[in-house]
């Protein structure tokens, strides 16, 4: 007759009897929990099991155990062979019998247990070992933490997680000082989450590997080599490349195997593209530690830090480069919130600091850390661990005309989709690579007629901007009846001058003689409507640059410093582009500083005059409230330009030209009588008038146009005296 319930001739169930063997001999202690006997109850013919109790036992010692008080105590073979053991176990008198005869099933039940061929588990805990590079000691722990998280194996008692090692210590036949030391927090074990917090096995970090379940060696679950990300061009990068490129090639080949790189900034902007980049100029193999579903979970961060560590351990330091990318959680101090660049989108779970030095301290291969977090975000002992640090900014227009071209080029379809689209594709969508990639995917795949692309392109770029709030321009260019003539500008110097002057400081040849090349600063105030902006437009069109509008709105920041940071980003981002920097409404930037009540009032102000020093490019600033700017911000703007109400010549000219009309001198004469009026003005009352659909007359637009000067609080119309 079989004496198991169960025969299981695995490695798993020998090493559950041996551990289980241990526990037996090494407590001593009364059992709290009649689940530590499951093994025999699950495993063991419950007749065999009295017998050899009957033999082991007097029959006074039995009879006694039988006609107990205590229920604990209380022996009944009628019960099953956990309670009887439990009840054998908690009469001390004679637990040493009780002992001997659960060693003897165990002896029984190992014998039983022949291994036929390779067993999954160990081959998989072999290859574990070897790959972690565990010490015999920590071998033995983590394989019994699975042990117990796979079989019946139970405590003889309930116990706390803080007492887990002495009972790890008794099942491993260990001393207690030596478990101790192997559990502790600044374990391997522990340090790279093989066991929780709780000191179970983590299998949130191992998971399926161990039992099979999938079929890929332990170094692919964590990492991938080569990857599918198809690198870009070197030059694509530009001064990327040859200013921190050619610094970070020099590092890492000089490096012997350790340099950690850390790429952050705008998600988007081509971070992971220059690590594979990257990677092709050195002439090494990308490692890249997985983040996505393994046996159908996320990898956690603890299973993403035992990758980084399988890949060091693994890979070779002269051929290899590991790329971490999101690496956010990981780098992010346990105090900080999440924020992308001043967007703060909640506390989140970050990784323990001790934990994420000791890796960055003891890589051996050189590694490129990836993330979307403020460097403030990032512990200060994470951040000096970095051998070198990039920020990447949002892509400027010469990069976005590159990604198009490369993914046109890569779905085939340059045969569609011409040079000059791509231009205005990147000038009217400042959207990422990841952008264009899906939206020129869905067009291959929808495989439009050639004359359909354009309108299929517009089509699924507007809903993917308008979901990541990117937003959608026509270009900044001025109105097609725009002309410097009738501007009421006052002062000395023209607008076609000034145009001149901008055109003469961009031209290289002709600054070149210069002892000191002067800014182009240029300041435009005057009341709302006067045609500040409509001016800026045109002079972007004249110079044949485009225009990057900022204003306050887009920089102020309610973290201390931001502000300040994306100021000096707005004038990088220009210079980079080449661009007409354009700070509309600049009076919430440059406010007087003496009626500041609020230190980083006084620094933002600071932060930007110190930028339009240093400046070198075109930045033209407006402003309807000349009076609230700092006083010393004058003197830094090469022209200064006064945009005033209309005169007589002007409101005419605007008349005939935005109504295409001529005026009666009895309907000048009228129109003369308006104070205060602008350019803006005429642009109202011609919208209006156009969505009304009525045909109106020069008197219903000189009427409508009054009711425009009647409109504006401050200058009310008045008729001039003597008139």
């Amino acid at each position: 007759m079989a004496q198991f319930k169960q025969v299981r001739q695995t490695f798993l169930f020998r090493q559950l009897l041996k551990y289980w063997g241990n526990m037996v001999k090494n407590f001593d202690y009364d059992c709290g929990d009649n689940d530590f006997f499951d093994v025999v109850y699950n495993n063991f013919d419950h007749d065999k099991g009295v017998e050899l109790i009957e033999v082991a036992y007097t029959e006074k010692e039995l009879n006694t155990m039988m006609h107990s008080k205590c229920r604990n105590r209380r022996l009944d073979f009628t019960d099953t062979l956990d309670d009887v053991f439990f009840a054998l176990w908690n009469n001390e008198a004679g637990r040493d019998k009780c002992r001997a005869v659960l060693d003897a099933i165990r002896e029984y039940m190992e014998t039983d247990c022949e291994q036929t061929g390779d067993d999954i588990v160990e081959c998989r805990f072999n290859e574990l070992i070897h790959v972690l590079k565990l010490n015999e000691l920590e071998s033995e722990l983590l394989l019994f933490a699975y042990v117990r998280d796979q079989t019946c194996f139970s405590w003889p008692l309930r116990i706390r997680d803080r007492d887990k090692p002495l009972y790890y210590a008794m099942a491993l036949n260990r001393s207690f000082d030596e478990v101790s030391r192997a559990m502790s927090p600044q374990s391997t074990l522990l340090k790279f989450n093989l066991l929780d917090s709780d000191y179970d096995f983590n299998t949130s970090t191992l998971g399926g590997f161990m039992d099979g379940t999938s079929d890929e060696a332990i170094s692919y679950r964590f990492y991938t080599k080569g990857g599918n990300e198809e690198s870009l061009p070197w030059e694509f990068f530009g001064e990327l490349a040859s200013r921190d490129g050619e610094v970070l090639k020099r590092m890492i080949s000089a490096s012997g195997g350790k340099c950690n790189v850390l790429l952050y900034g705008v998600p988007g902007t081509g971070k992971t593209s220059f690590a594979h980049t990257l990677a092709k100029e050195l002439g090494r193999t990308v490692c890249e530690i997985r983040q996505g579903d393994v046996d159908g979970r996320n990898m956690k961060s603890e299973a993403r830090m035992v990758g980084i560590q399988v890949c060091n351990a693994q890979e070779s330091p002269d051929e290899s480069l590991m790329v971490v990318d999101e690496a956010d959680e990981l780098l992010r101090g346990s105090s900080c919130g999440i924020s992308l660049f001043g967007i703060d989108i909640g506390a989140g779970k970050s990784t323990e600091k001790g934990v994420m030095n000791t890796i960055l301290d003891e890589m051996k291969i050189p590694a490129v850390w990836i993330s979307n977090t403020r460097p403030e975000a990032m512990d200060e002992s994470v951040r000096r661990r970095f051998d070198y640090s990039i920020c990447f900014e949002r892509l400027n227009h010469a990069q976005r005309v590159a990604i198009w071209r490369n993914q046109v080029a890569k779905h085939g379809l340059e045969a569609v989709v011409s040079a000059s689209k791509i231009e205005e594709y990147a000038g009217r969508y400042e959207t990422n690579a990841g952008g264009i990639s899906i939206v020129l995917t869905n067009v291959r795949r929808m495989n439009p007629a050639p004359d359909k692309v354009d309108e299929l392109i517009l089509t699924l770029m507007k809903p993917y901007c308008r979901l990541l709030g990117v937003k959608e321009g026509e270009g900044f260019l001025p109105a097609k009846d725009y002309l410097l003539d009738g501007l009421n500008i006052k002062g000395k110097v023209t607008l076609d001058k000034v145009v001149k002057a901008a055109r003469n400081y961009l031209d290289e040849g002709f600054c070149l003689a210069a002892e000191d090349k002067p800014r182009m600063n240029i300041l435009l105030f005057g009341p709302p409507g006067t045609g500040k902006t409509e001016f800026v437009k045109y002079l972007g069109k004249a110079l044949d640059r485009k225009v990057l509008v900022v204003k306050g709105s887009d920089l102020l920041n309610m973290y201390v410093g931001e502000s300040e940071k994306n100021i000096a980003r707005a004038f990088r981002r220009a210079e980079a582009e080449h661009a007409i920097l354009f700070f509309d409404e600049v009076d919430g930037l440059l406010q007087d500083r003496s009626n500041a009540s609020r230190n980083w009032e006084v620094t933002q102000v600071n932060e930007l005059l110190q930028q339009m020093e240093n400046f070198d490019g075109v930045m033209v600033a407006a402003t309807n409230f000349l009076k609230n700017l700092d006083p010393a911000t004058m003197r830094r703007f090469t022209f200064k330009l006064e945009f005033g109400y209309l005169d007589d010549d002007g409101k005419k000219s605007f008349f005939e030209r935005m109504f295409k009309t001529s005026l009666s001198q009895e309907e000048f004469d009228d129109l003369r009588l308006l104070r205060n009026l602008t350019p803006g003005d005429y642009r109202t009352v011609r919208q209006e008038l156009f969505y009304l659909g009525d045909e109106a007359t020069n008197l219903d637009r000189i009427a409508a146009l009054r009711e425009e000067c009647s409109a504006k609080k401050d200058t009310p119309e008045s008729t001039p005296v003597g008139f």
